[in-house]
């Protein structure tokens, strides 16, 4: 989640680059809090498995920080799966295995499937600044029987 674009002209040009350094520890964007107003796009695709639910504020308080005003964090998270169904029991019984996992051994590992809610998450993003829309992606996955959309992308722009 550390790269990306300046947008500015000439930013593919070695004496405009403004690299950022990766951080050296879990619990955030990558940029250690170095990288202020730098960016117009952050995406992230299956990462926030890696992040504790009391982790998340933090993470897209970085990850706002990294954005310019108006900068957009962009990302998919996919509807829960039935509960009940084979997914459902899959995702339930990896997360139960990583737990245990986590207790006898360490370092921890952190990966969790069920730990990441639609509603959760733009709580979370609203409290870091951001006004959250989302879109469906029928055309990818289509929808739930039920009528809504298997996965949306979630569109976070800065305020300010």
């Amino acid at each position: 989640m550390a790269t990306g674009s300046s947008g500015t002209a000439g930013a593919d040009s070695p004496a405009s680059a403004r690299p950022v350094p990766p951080s050296r520890g879990r619990g955030g964007c990558g940029c250690g809090g170095r990288a202020r107003d730098a960016f117009d796009l952050a995406v992230s695709f299956g990462a926030f498995g890696h992040f504790l639910p009391h982790e998340r504020p933090t993470l897209f308080a970085q990850v706002h920080a990294a954005l310019r005003p108006g900068g957009l964090f962009a990302f998919p998270i996919t509807a829960p799966p039935r509960v009940g169904s084979l997914q459902y029991w899959t995702l339930w019984g990896f997360d139960t295995a990583m737990r245990v996992r986590n207790a006898l051994w360490h370092p921890r590992f952190v990966m969790y499937y069920r730990r990441f809610g639609l509603a959760e998450v733009r709580r979370d993003l609203v409290g870091a600044g951001f006004t959250v829309t989302t879109v469906a992606l029928d055309d990818l996955l289509g929808r739930l029987p039920d009528g809504s959309p298997r996965c949306r992308l979630v569109l976070a722009r800065r305020r300010d």
